[in-house]
C-alpha cells in the first residue's frame, strides 16, 4: 500500500535488481545522484502506459531497502514537506514471524520531483505477525 506524495498507479522497472547495494547509502535517485550511472537504470509506466524512461524534470525515486521475510506486506508512506524542506519515507513491514526465508527488497517509490537540498529521511520498521 502507498500513500502520501508518492505517484499514484505507478509501476517502476529497474533495470537490475539490488542497485541499493551499491549507491554507499543514498537512495535518492534523480538521474544525477547517487551517481548519474543510475540515470538510465529505470523505466517507469504511470496508468497503465508504456514503459518509458523516468522523466528526472519532474520526477524522483526513492528506495527504502531491506530484509523481510518471505510472507511480507509492505505499507509505504513520503512526505514532501516544502516548507521545512524535508522528505520523509517511512516504510512498514508486517512479516509472517513463521518464514524462514528472507529476502531483499528495494521498495522503490515515484514521487514528484523536489530540490536537491531538502534534507531525506528513510526509515523502516518490522512488524512479526503469527
Amino acid at each position: 500500500m502507498n500513500s502520501g506524495d508518492i505517484v499514484e498507479d505507478f509501476v517502476l522497472y529497474p533495470k537490475s535488481g539490488y542497485m541499493t547495494l551499491n549507491t554507499g547509502g543514498n537512495y535518492v535517485f534523480d538521474g544525477i545522484n547517487p551517481n548519474p550511472y543510475y540515470s538510465n537504470k529505470f523505466q517507469v509506466s504511470i496508468n497503465g502506459g508504456a514503459k518509458t524512461p523516468v522523466n528526472w524534470n519532474s520526477h524522483t525515486v526513492l528506495a527504502n531497502p531491506v530484509k523481510a521475510k518471505c510472507n511480507a506486506s509492505f505499507e509505504r508512506n513520503v512526505v514532501i514537506d516544502h516548507g521545512a524542506q524535508t522528505v520523509t519515507y517511512t516504510l512498514k513491514v508486517t512479516q509472517c514471524d513463521n518464514c524462514k526465508e528472507e529476502r531483499y527488497t528495494e521498495n522503490y517509490v515515484l514521487v514528484p520531483k523536489f530540490p536537491s537540498t531538502y534534507a531525506v529521511n528513510i526509515s523502516h520498521t518490522i512488524v512479526d505477525k503469527e
